[in-house]
């Protein structure tokens, strides 16, 4: 079946609740199976992004009241808001990169015995004691395990926390501190905090998520559910296998790809609505989902968007093709917005913009100092 691009892309505007908003904020972070919390603050506003009116009250309730959203490392092995109904998910096929952190703990000198008593004692610090500090487990468990424990406790990166949550024993509880930059990770015990997850066989979670995946994301090829996922070839390979009766092979603009069966006609149907805008915060999924960005953003505008380490830039997409990137800073009255094009933003689209950057501000006033 032939796709074109304004198809594909309408279609996945569709989809991630950019055309029309979600009902809620889980509903928009189910669909995208999970907000990228890489910069807590980035995820929030992805959320927001693709709902009605979502105050800062109203994630933190979902957070560290009814807990329905689990701060935890899951995708790429980076830090994201996921649904607690998804954990079963997340964590089945997250047990795929249990050998990767293995070799990574080898290689820094640890054992294996080493590696199982840190995880040990990380979840009995956590379900005994309560929320913990990296450097709150360091303190407890060194003059019990040794000093050799330290590198992996304090690791700035998770150490030996990042294998405990894979496995189903640690996310992120509430921070602690000051400002958002200055504030301190604190984990708590997964099973008291969320309820002990719905344990799945990852090859059977693999084929779920590959099934969501492309409901949201599609068409797509198995090299960008690689990329979404983080997870090697052969796992990959074995999903695309395994949900080969619902599959339907297109041709995204000449080259191959996959969609659900079952949307076939949505993709048929898809149109691009006439200078449809969007705006995104930091590292939204809608940039993270495809190995080839050339779908949406030229090629030599490609390091404006994905720059070093890893961060990727706030942008306005315009059918969902991306046609500037943005930056704000916080103002006694609101955001301050510097809105730098990529090609031509019209001087008829700057009020959208300004209503959707408004929108994220959480309502608060926008001034756009560098208009197009």
């Amino acid at each position: 079946m032939p796709v074109t691009l304004p198809q594909a892309l309408a279609f996945r505007l569709g989809r991630q609740h950019l055309a029309s908003p979600a009902a809620d904020p889980l509903t928009a972070a189910r669909t995208l199976l999970g907000a990228q919390a890489q910069v807590h603050s980035a995820a929030v506003l992805q959320l927001r992004a693709r709902t009605g009116a979502c105050g800062d009250g109203e994630m933190d309730r979902l957070l560290y009241q009814d807990r329905s959203l689990v701060k935890l490392w899951a995708q790429r092995s980076t830090l994201h808001l996921t649904p607690r109904d998804d954990l079963g998910l997340m964590l089945a096929f997250r047990r795929l990169y249990v050998g990767n952190y293995h070799r990574w703990y080898e290689a820094e000198g640890l054992t294996p015995d080493q590696v199982e008593r840190l995880v040990a004692a990380v979840a009995e610090a956590l379900a005994t004691h309560g929320p913990h500090s990296r450097m709150d487990l360091s303190r407890r468990l060194v003059p019990v395990l040794g000093e050799w424990a330290r590198p992996m406790l304090e690791h700035s990166w998770g150490g030996i926390i990042k294998l405990a949550c894979a496995l189903g024993h640690v996310c992120h509880g509430p921070a602690k501190g000051g400002e958002e930059g200055e504030r301190e990770a604190m984990f708590v015990h997964l099973p008291a905090w969320a309820g002990a997850p719905m344990s799945l066989e990852p090859r059977a979670a693999m084929a779920g998520l590959l099934r969501r995946y492309l409901h949201a994301f599609g068409p797509a090829t198995p090299a960008d559910f690689r990329k979404f996922t983080g997870i090697a070839a052969e796992p990959v390979r074995q999903a695309f296998a395994d949900l080969g009766p619902e599959l339907l092979p297109v041709s995204l603009a000449g080259k191959a790809a996959f969609a659900l069966a079952a949307d076939e006609a949505a993709l048929r149907d898809a149109a691009p609505a006439e200078g449809h805008l969007a705006v995104l915060p930091l590292f939204d999924p809608y940039l993270l989902s495809h190995t080839d960005t050339g779908q949406y953003l030229e090629d030599r505008h490609r390091p404006a968007v994905y720059r070093t380490a890893g961060w990727i830039s706030a942008v306005v997409l315009r059918q969902g093709h991306v046609v500037a990137t943005w930056t704000h800073r916080r103002t006694a009255k609101g955001w301050a917005v510097s809105l730098a094009p990529l090609s031509k933003v019209y001087k008829k689209e700057l009020p959208t913009i300004t209503r959707r950057l408004r929108h994220l501000a959480g309502g608060a006033p926008v001034v756009l100092e560098s208009p197009a």
